[in-house]
């Protein structure tokens, strides 16, 4: 179904482009799988990190990642939305994370708005570290990313969770609107 929408892509007066394949976009997904496990064995944190996932952006990448995880991990949920008015924080944690390794899971950010008022709330829960995983980075990064699987310049673009006004989040591909 989802490939037969991508392909319909093609024949709709918008025109997109793929930029990240979705083969690519599953072989970074496990390195980086692999790269968080590594890291928290190699921190001697006996806990099991807290995964925390950024609605809705982040739920196609966030679920391949914990997917391939070979330790346990916790997960947990949060959702901000950045308005006039700021950034308020509709869904929250709800794991402890006192002395935790946490990861923040990400699709992308552009302004920061919306992380940083992430990391105070989670930060707050007094984790034993805060590190940022993001899908894609922007070449020119508003903050310091920790962990990336792509960079990207200012291009527009949609799939694998990253969507156009909640439209084209379930497409496999990334791809760029011209």
């Amino acid at each position: 179904m989802t490939q037969q929408l991508e392909m319909n892509i093609m024949n709709s007066s918008e025109v997109m482009e793929i930029v990240i394949h979705k083969n690519d976009i599953e072989q970074k997904v496990k390195e980086m799988a692999k790269r968080i496990c590594e890291e928290h064995k190699a921190s001697g944190n006996n806990l099991p990190p807290v995964m925390i996932c950024i609605l809705n952006g982040a739920f196609m990448f966030f679920t391949d990642l914990v997917k391939n995880m070979d330790i346990d991990v916790q997960i947990d949920f949060i959702r901000g939305q950045d308005n006039s008015g700021g950034v308020k924080i509709l869904k929250d944690i709800e794991l402890d994370l006192k002395g935790k390794r946490v990861y923040i899971v990400e699709d992308i950010i552009d302004t920061g708005a919306t992380m940083l008022e992430i990391l105070q709330s989670v930060n707050g829960k007094m984790p034993n570290e805060v590190t940022i995983v993001t899908l894609v980075q922007r070449k020119e990064p508003f903050m310091k990313l920790d962990h990336h699987c792509f960079e990207i310049g200012d291009e527009w673009i949609v799939g694998y969770g990253l969507d156009d006004y909640t439209l084209k989040r379930n497409y496999k591909n990334i791809y760029k609107i011209n």
